[in-house]
């Protein structure tokens, strides 16, 4: 849970850093990341209904920018990797 919460962290700061990030994109990463929090913050030992398509939704998110924020996409990977870790 510590990597996951710690790639959060990553993803958010990299968000703060981006001024060319189209709204709708910002906003779909925004989201996902609140709901990963929510999930975390609720249990660490349950599933939750919503956790499988955290990751995917995720990594949807991640594609719309991936040719305009390389960076940026390896940070959201990295995310989808530790919620796969941890089989959320």
């Amino acid at each position: 849970m510590e990597n996951l919460r710690s790639r959060l962290a990553e993803l958010h700061t990299e968000l703060e850093n981006l001024d060319a990030l189209d709204a709708e994109a910002r906003a779909a990463l925004e989201t996902v990341m609140r709901e990963i929090q929510d999930v975390l913050a609720r249990s660490e030992d349950e599933e939750g209904g919503e956790a499988p398509s955290l990751a995917d939704r995720l990594r949807d998110a991640g594609r719309h920018f991936e040719e305009t924020h390389p960076a940026l996409t390896a940070t959201v990977g990295r995310v989808v990797d530790a919620l796969a870790a941890l089989g959320i």
